[in-house]
């Protein structure tokens, strides 16, 4: 699946060579400033914080190059044939819009997001742009970043438990109010559940491949 997702990658990876070697849309300053981020805020997060923010928010992480074709064509698949509106932005590219902060819904921002977050996975692991998403991300009324997770798990984020931890993950779909209200809550109870159920399905998957392996 790895080597598919490669084959896809490719065309936008061409076109985006083209353009960053011409600079357009600053892809090139752009690129090296939000490696410059990676590389400065990659220590704030525990690194096992990423396994639950892969299960929640972007699960063929380990297969894709930056961007998830099979997302996008579900998403418009979902938008065209029925009523559910589902992402299909992965880790890579949601750093890319919380660090420019262009959360527009023009084509060309899209496009430009995708095209940052193929070169920025190649020039920067994917667990350090997982963690660095996550010291920057938005969980609620003013809860941000490290600083807003340590004020939910405390100052030592590695002491979190992963009750903690998963109800993070689940604030960056559904990010605390000013107000908690009984909406709110029920939507984070879900999500939880839905989190905990998706990394006990990839704790099992990755214990298979690992006894498949020895075997």
């Amino acid at each position: 699946m790895k080597l598919v997702y490669f084959l896809i990658t490719i065309p936008i990876e061409f076109i985006g060579r083209i353009l960053l070697v011409l600079n357009f849309f600053q892809l090139k300053n752009k690129l090296e400033k939000y490696a410059e981020v990676v590389d400065q805020k990659s220590i704030e997060i525990p690194e096992f914080y990423t396994e639950y923010l892969v299960v929640a928010e972007d699960h063929r992480s380990r297969f894709h190059c930056g961007i998830d074709q099979v997302g996008i064509l579900r998403a418009i698949y979902k938008r065209l044939f029925t009523v559910e509106i589902q992402g299909a932005s992965t880790i890579e590219q949601q750093f890319v819009r919380v660090v420019t902060g262009d959360y527009s819904h023009s084509l060309q921002r899209k496009f430009r997001e995708q095209l940052l977050a193929v070169f920025l996975a190649k020039k920067k692991t994917k667990i350090d742009i997982a963690k660095v998403y996550l010291a920057i991300a938005y969980y609620g009324y003013n809860c941000e970043g490290t600083t807003g997770i340590a004020k939910l798990v405390g100052s030592d984020l590695r002491l979190a438990s992963e009750d903690q931890v998963i109800s993070i993950m689940a604030r960056l779909k559904y990010p605390k109010p000013s107000a908690n209200t009984a909406v709110w809550q029920e939507k984070i109870t879900q999500r939880v559940s839905y989190i905990k159920k998706r990394h006990q399905l990839a704790a099992s998957k990755s214990r298979q491949r690992t006894l498949h392996a020895a075997a």
